[in-house]
C-alpha cells in the first residue's frame, strides 16, 4: 500500500526559505569577501614622492614686503605682452539716512538700490586686453605706509580652480590680504569727473545737487598670486565711502521739502581685476599608466580666446616613442611598459613666444589605483 506524503507545514516552509536566504547571502559575502582579500593583496603601483615645486618668492613676512612685492608683479602684469586682463568695479549703496519721513527714505533708497547697476557701468571695464597693449588697466599700488592690518598664506588650486585651504594637497598659491587706511579723496576732482557728471544729469530731474563731500572709511586688497611662476592671477580692491551730499528737490518733488536736504549715503566699490597668463603647463607632475592605456594628457594650454590651431604650434617630445605616443591634440596611448619613467616634454610656441613644461610617466603592469595619478603642480 503506497504511503501518502503528508503537506509540509506552512511554518516550517517559511523556515527553510528564511534559512536558504541566509546561507546564500552567506555565500555572496563570502566570495565578495575572498575577492576584497584578493584585491588587497594584489601589488599596486606607487608613485614616488616627489617635491613640491619651490616657490619664487617667499611668503611676504610683513606688510611692506608684501605690498612692494605686490607692487612689483602687477607693474610686471601691465608690461606684459602675453596677459590678457579683464576687470569691472562693482558698485554698492547702503542704507540712506536723511532728515525726511519713513516712506519719503524708503523711496529714495528703493531708488538707489536700482541705480547701483547702472553707475557700476560708468566704471571701466574690460575684458581680453593684453596688458602692454592698452592704457585702459586700472591704476593700482599699495602704500606700505598706509596699510593697517597684512595677511598672508598659502593656499592651493583644487580641480575646479577655486582657491581652498583644505585637503592634503600641495599648497601653490598664495593669498595676500591688506587693509589700509584709504587715501584722502579730492571731492573737486571728483566732481569734474565723467561718473559724477552723468549721475547728477540723470538726479536732475528730481534734484540738483548744491554741495558734496567724500569721506573715505577703508580699502581691503587682496591678491592671489602662483607660487611657482610669481604670476599675480587676481587683484580686488574694495574701497569704502560716505558721501555726504546736500540736494534741493525740483518743483516736481517739492513735496519732499522745499529746502536744501542733507542726505547721508555709504557707498562702496569693488574692483575686480583678474590675469590670464598665455602659456602651457602640465596639471601634474608624474602619472602612472598601463599597457594599452589611451588617455588626455593632464595638461592646460591657455592662448587668446579668439585663437585658433592654425596661431600656434603645439608639440610633443617623448623620450621612449616607442613606448608612449602622443598626438597633436595631447591624446597619449601606451604601447608598451618599460623599467625607466619616459619623460614627455610640451612645447606651445604662440605670438612670438615659447613655453615647455616636462611629465614624467610611469609605465607599468600592476595595479593602479584610482588615486595615484593625484600630484597637482
Amino acid at each position: 500500500m503506497k504511503k501518502e506524503k503528508k503537506p509540509m507545514k506552512k511554518g516550517l516552509k517559511v523556515f527553510l526559505g528564511i534559512l536558504t536566504a541566509i546561507v546564500f547571502i552567506a555565500l555572496c559575502m563570502g566570495a565578495v569577501g575572498l575577492y576584497i582579500i584578493h584585491d588587497r593583496n594584489k601589488p599596486v603601483f606607487e608613485l614616488p614622492d616627489i617635491d613640491p615645486l619651490p616657490a619664487v618668492t617667499e611668503l611676504p613676512a610683513d606688510g611692506a614686503e608684501a605690498a612692494a612685492y605686490v607692487n612689483r608683479l602687477y607693474e610686471s602684469v601691465c608690461k606684459a605682452d602675453d596677459v590678457e586682463g579683464a576687470w569691472h568695479t562693482d558698485v554698492s549703496i547702503g542704507t540712506l539716512q536723511t532728515p525726511l519721513g519713513d516712506a519719503d527714505n524708503a523711496m529714495l533708497q528703493f531708488f538707489a538700490s536700482q541705480a547701483q547697476g547702472q553707475i557700476a557701468a560708468l566704471y571701466p571695464q574690460e575684458t581680453e586686453l593684453i596688458m602692454a597693449k592698452t592704457d585702459k588697466r586700472p591704476a593700482f599700488a599699495l602704500d606700505k605706509d598706509r596699510i593697517v592690518t597684512y595677511s598672508g598664506k598659502q593656499l592651493k588650486t583644487d580641480a575646479d580652480k577655486a582657491i581652498t585651504d583644505e585637503g592634503k594637497e600641495i599648497l601653490d598659491h598664495y593669498l595676500l590680504s591688506f587693509v589700509c587706511a584709504s587715501a584722502d579723496v579730492d571731492a573737486a576732482l571728483v566732481q569734474d569727473g565723467d561718473i559724477y557728471r552723468s549721475v547728477t544729469e540723470t538726479l536732475a530731474p528730481a534734484m540738483t545737487v548744491e554741495s558734496f563731500a567724500v569721506k573715505p572709511e577703508t580699502e581691503e586688497v587682496t591678491c592671489t598670486i602662483d607660487r611657482p611662476t610669481d604670476d599675480l592671477l587676481n587683484l580686488t580692491v574694495k574701497t569704502s565711502y560716505t558721501l555726504t551730499v546736500l540736494v534741493r528737490f525740483t518743483d516736481a518733488y517739492a513735496a519732499l521739502g522745499s529746502e536744501p536736504v542733507e542726505i547721508t549715503v555709504p557707498y562702496e566699490t569693488t574692483l575686480v581685476a583678474d590675469f590670464q597668463h598665455y602659456g602651457a603647463r602640465f596639471t601634474e607632475r608624474q602619472i602612472a599608466e598601463n599597457k594599452g592605456a589611451m588617455q588626455a594628457l593632464p595638461m592646460d594650454v591657455v592662448v587668446h580666446s579668439t585663437a585658433t590651431k592654425d596661431d600656434y604650434t603645439l608639440t610633443f617630445d617623448i623620450s621612449n616613442p616607442e613606448a608612449i605616443e602622443v598626438d597633436a591634440d595631447g591624446v597619449m596611448r601606451v604601447h608598451e611598459v618599460c623599467d625607466e619613467p619616459v619623460t614627455i616634454t610640451m612645447t606651445l610656441q604662440y605670438d612670438g613666444h615659447t613655453y615647455t613644461d616636462t611629465l614624467t610617466v610611469y609605465l607599468t603592469e600592476l595595479e593602479i589605483p584610482t588615486t595615484v595619478n593625484t600630484d597637482s603642480m
